[in-house]
């Protein structure tokens, strides 16, 4: 490929469109991306994580995201691998105890040292109950989680 990007007629445009025949949608291509919202309780996730654990023991990997304001997107490694997955969303709010004492953290909160509790049921975590499949010719796909008690 290295000779290409210096043939005087092939520009660093043309080898990035010839990458994305090869490597992207529609070719064998083995993750994609994921993105959606997650709501709890009716509202939009305000701050969370987002994780795509593949179901069976496999040579592919965790993949994951930030929720911000409801909306996560995975794209990071091209996406979400082909297959199966586990789904585990967490979202942290500082304890009470902490809020009785201190009030609502600030924006310059040393959130590192704030004590925390997971507020989401166990069933989108620890001991998730949900699962999505990528399709093997999926290049985008959007996927919503409605999450209650």
């Amino acid at each position: 490929m290295n000779w290409l990007l210096h043939h005087p007629l092939v520009s660093l445009h043309t080898c990035v469109a010839l990458l994305t025949l090869v490597c992207g949608c529609g070719g064998g291509y083995d993750t994609g991306v994921v993105e959606g919202r997650v709501t709890y309780r009716g509202e939009p996730l305000e701050k969370g994580q987002i994780r795509f654990i593949p179901h069976e023991s496999s040579a592919t990997w965790v993949s994951g995201a930030y929720i911000v304001d409801g909306e996560y997107r995975v794209d990071t490694k091209g996406g979400v691998p082909v297959g199966k997955h586990n789904v585990e969303i967490m979202a942290q709010r500082p304890t009470a105890d902490y809020l009785q004492r201190n009030g609502p953290p600030g924006p310059d909160a040393l959130w590192d040292h704030i004590p925390k509790e997971q507020y989401l049921p166990a069933k989108y975590n620890t001991q998730t109950e949900l699962q999505m499949t990528v399709e093997s010719d999926s290049c985008e796909v959007v996927k919503d989680f409605d999450l209650t008690d």
